[in-house]
């Protein structure tokens, strides 16, 4: 399962594109990982931070 925190920048983003490729997804009200929330994009896939600096660079190591 793959998690996303609300307050990223990249979230709504994620979750389109998570949608449209029929990707289990959730959305947080926190991750408890701040440090890279507020400075990279990320997700939490299997308690794993995978993280980037942009959408199109997450996309792509997931």
């Amino acid at each position: 399962m793959i998690k996303l925190c609300k307050h990223n920048s990249g979230t709504e983003k994620m979750v389109e594109y998570f949608e449209k490729e029929g990707i289990e997804h959730t959305v947080e009200n926190c991750l408890g990982e701040c440090d890279v929330c507020h400075s990279k994009v990320f997700v939490k896939k299997d308690e794993e931070v995978i993280s980037a600096d942009t959408v199109e660079e997450l996309i792509s190591k997931i």
